[in-house]
């Protein structure tokens, strides 16, 4: 690696997606598209995602096929449309918590943000 300074995506003025959707929980006001087959949940109904899954600031597929990771104060936020809900992935026995982060909470509708209509 040089020592020369480069810039990052999230330098640039109201980017929202940091590096990894993992990365999320440590940047307030940060948020990120993913594909669903990054969420799963686990034997006792609790959701994860895949710390190292890249987020976007935009959907790149169907958006029934994207779920939105977002910063709260609690971790990561979630959205997941219903139409999604069938490419939930299930995780047995333990969950390796350094390829999977925990949900904090859920998103109950597409905030006004993250919307496909702006």
């Amino acid at each position: 690696m040089s020592d020369r300074k480069q810039a990052r995506a999230m330098d640039l003025p109201d980017f929202p997606s940091p590096p990894s959707v993992g990365e999320i929980a440590t940047h307030a006001g940060s948020w990120g598209w993913f594909n669903i087959g990054s969420v799963a949940q686990d034997e006792r109904g609790y959701l994860w995602v895949k710390r190292n899954t890249v987020p976007s600031p935009a959907a790149r597929v169907p958006w029934d096929l994207q779920a939105l990771a977002a910063w709260d104060e609690g971790g990561i936020a979630l959205y997941v449309s219903r139409e999604s809900y069938r490419h939930l992935d299930f995780l047995r026995g333990d969950v390796d918590e350094s390829v999977w982060a925990r949900v904090a909470s859920v998103m109950k509708e597409l905030p006004g943000y993250a919307s496909f209509k702006q």
